[in-house]
């Protein structure tokens, strides 16, 4: 399992995360203000129209198979972050706590 931030330089598409054909899923979080874009084995561009978008603060996405094993690009504005989390067979759900 791997946790971590990539920091973006800004104004091309960035390496986030290499490929690894051993990765059931990667997580990925927006941790700043400012959107980026992400793709899949390919360059991200800054387009509404192709690859994904995380807008808002907290916001992510988690890819799991074939996709999840792709190298993952993004593009955004100098200084963005996002957090990353890489795992195999291991899932996340949150929901309430109750006290018995």
């Amino acid at each position: 399992m791997s946790a971590g931030t990539k920091v973006l330089t800004g104004g091309s598409s960035e390496l986030i995360i290499a490929a690894d054909g051993h990765r059931d899923h990667i997580t990925i979080q927006l941790q700043d203000t400012t959107p980026v874009f992400l793709a899949f084995g390919d360059s991200a561009v800054a387009a509404d129209t192709v690859g994904i978008k995380l807008i808002y603060p907290g916001c992510s996405v988690r890819v799991t198979g074939n996709k999840a094993r792709q190298e993952v690009y993004g593009y955004a504005a100098a200084g963005t972050v996002v957090g990353i989390e890489t795992c195999e067979d291991v899932e996340y759900r949150p929901g309430s706590y109750i006290g018995l």
